[in-house]
């Protein structure tokens, strides 16, 4: 088994642009290391717009990695319809971070497709089989993409972003907001926010549209809200008529203009935005439907306390959910069907013991004629009752709907602590 090490260090930028973000929480869930961290498209590097079409494996998350000194990357794993996949296929990584390519199948090399301007990184062209590795030390901040040369056609490709994070948290800029997507802030509700914010921290470049759907029209910012790296140039482009970009408010050392003017479909704008802080924006001749947007610029708050995350999301399952709404169902249908059962059972006779010899020992007694008493409507309803017992069901019920689709929104359970 071949086994080489090619390490592989490259310059950091002269001047560093101040520190970027780390990734959002991990979305569906995952608390491991290795955990997703947020989301990006990489303009379009995993799918069919790009050369060698979609890759498989990408499922639109970044695996966190920042604050790691060492990571793996392993060549020629399952994926694409074979052994033809990076894994993890995009990983977010901290300056200075050493990245090992670990060969597990045979003809394959790392070709750079794209990487930061000031980036020196070479990848390996050669062709090596399993047992093969090579490491590298990523300095610069930014994106790089990489392929397998000889499985490019199939959707072999592969990302680091290289971000800053894991500890240098002092500079963080939580996604505060306050009212301003809401009906308490001028303009009423934005209907193409959901809450959430992209994440698109170490990139050098991200476009926001500008007259998406949304709003009853096209009258909507996309992504409404948005993070990104000190340093990063936003380029605004007009996807339809009659739209500007006023500033509401900005961080107070911040200078940002935005673009007043009226435009329409086809003109565009870039803004390169350097202070830490939100931004809040708007449409003015629309804002009274609700197109605005806000740019948060600096990394997350890390999480922290306990060992782990402050907030951490573990998946809530609907299986278990019916499973648990099914078993109160039962528990409480169990003594009105036991009921039903025993009211239409015989009476057990009673048989007289006597004396052992005596005429009649042993015999069945005659049944003794208990007196019948009828029961009006208003006295016994076993109806009533069981309609009594299926509406506490339903309050239950109603009660376990309420908890999964408004406190635990998107099929996780929240667990503060």
């Amino acid at each position: 088994m071949r086994d080489a090490i090619a390490d592989e260090t490259y310059s950091r930028r002269g001047v560093l642009r101040a520190t970027a973000g780390t990734a959002a929480a991990a979305a569906l869930g995952s608390a491991a290391t290795g955990s997703a961290a947020g989301q990006t498209d990489f303009d379009g590097w995993f799918t069919d717009d790009a050369p060698g079409g979609t890759t498989d494996n990408y499922d639109g998350e970044v695996v966190d990695r920042t604050g790691e000194d060492e990571v793996t990357v392993t060549v020629g794993a399952d994926g694409n319809g074979g052994t033809f996949a990076f894994e993890p296929a995009a990983v977010r990584i901290s300056p200075g971070t050493t990245v090992t390519f670990e060969w597990v199948s045979d003809t394959h090399n790392v070709a750079v497709e794209s990487q930061p301007d000031d980036a020196g990184w070479e990848g390996h062209d050669p062709i090596e089989n399993s047992g093969f590795s090579f490491s590298s030390t990523f300095e610069t901040l930014g994106v790089y993409k990489y392929y397998c040369d000889p499985h490019l056609s199939v959707g072999m490709k592969g990302a680091i972003v290289v971000a800053e994070g894991g500890g240098e948290q002092e500079d963080a800029v939580p996604a505060e907001y306050g009212d301003w997507f809401t009906d308490d802030a001028p303009g009423g509700a934005v209907d193409n926010y959901d809450g959430e914010t992209v994440d698109r921290t170490g990139e050098d470049e991200v476009t926001v549209t500008v007259g998406a759907d949304g709003n009853g029209g096209t009258f909507a910012f996309d992504p409404p809200a948005l993070r990104v790296s000190p340093g990063t140039t936003v380029t605004f482009e007009w996807v339809s008529d009659t739209h500007n970009v006023v500033v509401e408010s900005q961080p107070e050392d911040a200078a940002w203009e935005g673009h007043e003017p009226i435009e329409n479909t086809g003109f565009s704008f870039s803004a390169t935005l350097d202070t830490r802080g939100v931004y809040k924006y708007y449409c003015e001749p629309h804002l009274s439907v609700g197109m605005k947007a806000a740019i948060v610029v600096g990394p997350a708050p890390a999480e922290d306390g306990g060992g782990g995350p402050a907030g951490t999301t573990t998946p809530f399952s609907p299986l278990l959910g019916t499973v648990f709404a099914g078993a109160v169902a039962a528990a409480m249908l169990l003594p009105v069907l036991a009921g039903y059962y025993r009211r239409d059972q015989p009476e057990t006779p009673e048989y007289d013991d006597g004396v052992e010899g005596e005429p009649g020992a042993g015999t069945q007694e005659a049944p003794v004629e208990e007196p019948v008493e009828e029961l009006d409507h208003d006295e016994y309803d076993p109806m009533g009752t069981a309609a009594l017992v299926a509406v506490y069901f339903l309050i239950l019920v109603a009660m376990w709907v309420f908890m999964y689709f408004v406190e635990f929104l998107g099929n996780e359970l929240t667990v503060i602590g």
